[in-house]
């Protein structure tokens, strides 16, 4: 019979708050470490490896949360007067233009960062082999998703309005559609947003090929396993904890090589595995640095 393992706890307290202090720091979840400015969000980037751009409370960091410096700052009534929200919103501008990081749905399908250090390591597990026309030819892409692709492919970076126009999709009744498609494109690491015009409002998007050629040829000289252990260390290393199934639920990363990569690391001593949380349910994995004594 399995032994049942004793829950974490720690001179009386429960272990889970000992964590979530461990995420204020590496979250920047503190004032005295909160983002400034376009410099320091880069840096904080570059340090998790991947965030959040808006959401809190997923279990990965999230740049307005350290921007506001506390845990989970409510989202006011009028978002256009809140300052966290103010300047994630430049920076989702900034420095994507300027290719410094990765900009798209990439954490649980909301926006997200990713830094350049591990974008062909997210390519290698969440894009699609092939090109697009082979996934279009094995069922593998829509229909819709295709035409963009041949307008992006023909003609380079193109606004919404543009692309609307190219695939035929202009309709309003097929927008919902075209939006599928243009979320399967991000999904599959075949398109991306890469601007904002203001006057009038627009997306400019553009193909992965185009935009990340880098990213997609350190994603060629990866192998899956490998792409999964440096996606899951890094994000032990910052969160401090996590289930396994939330991992791989958020990332969109498989399940069997979460697990792969969670027992290598257990392997290297560098978390423990199969923990208990007290008041949590559910085993998760926590990072052995973590761990309060």
């Amino acid at each position: 019979m399995k032994r049942a393992r004793p829950a974490i706890d720690s001179t009386g307290e429960h272990a889970l708050e000992a964590l979530e202090r461990y995420r204020d720091h590496h979250f920047r979840r503190v004032p005295a470490r909160r983002i400034g400015g376009e410099k320091s969000a880069l840096k904080f980037i570059e340090d998790v490896g991947f965030c959040a751009a808006f959401v809190a409370g997923m279990g990965v960091p999230c740049l307005r949360e350290a921007i506001v410096g506390r845990r989970a700052p409510p989202v006011p009534e009028h978002i256009q007067h809140d300052y966290g929200i103010g300047m994630t919103w430049r920076i989702k501008d900034e420095l994507p233009k300027k290719r410094l990081v990765y900009y798209g749905k990439v954490i649980a399908g909301r926006p997200g960062f990713i830094a350049r250090e591990l974008l062909g390591a997210f390519v290698r597990l969440r894009a699609v082999a092939g090109s697009y026309l082979a996934l279009y030819r094995r069922g593998e892409l829509s229909h819709c998703a295709k035409l963009i692709m041949d307008a992006l492919v023909r003609s380079g970076p193109a606004e919404t309005r543009a692309l609307k126009l190219a695939s035929g999709y202009a309709q309003p009744r097929a927008r919902a559609a075209f939006d599928r498609a243009m979320k399967e494109l991000q999904e599959k690491f075949l398109a991306l947003k890469v601007a904002e015009h203001y006057d009038p409002f627009s997306y400019v998007w553009d193909t992965m090929a185009h935009r990340w050629p880098d990213a997609i040829r350190d994603a060629r000289t990866l192998a899956p396993r490998a792409a999964a252990y440096l996606i899951v260390r890094r994000h032990f290393e910052v969160a401090g904890f996590a289930s396994e199934r939330a991992i791989a639920r958020i990332l969109a990363i498989s399940p069997e090589l979460v697990a792969g990569a969670a027992r290598r690391l257990e392997r290297e001593g560098i978390i423990a595995r199969g923990m208990r949380i007290k008041d949590y349910a559910g085993e998760y994995s926590i990072l052995r640095a973590a761990l309060v004594k």
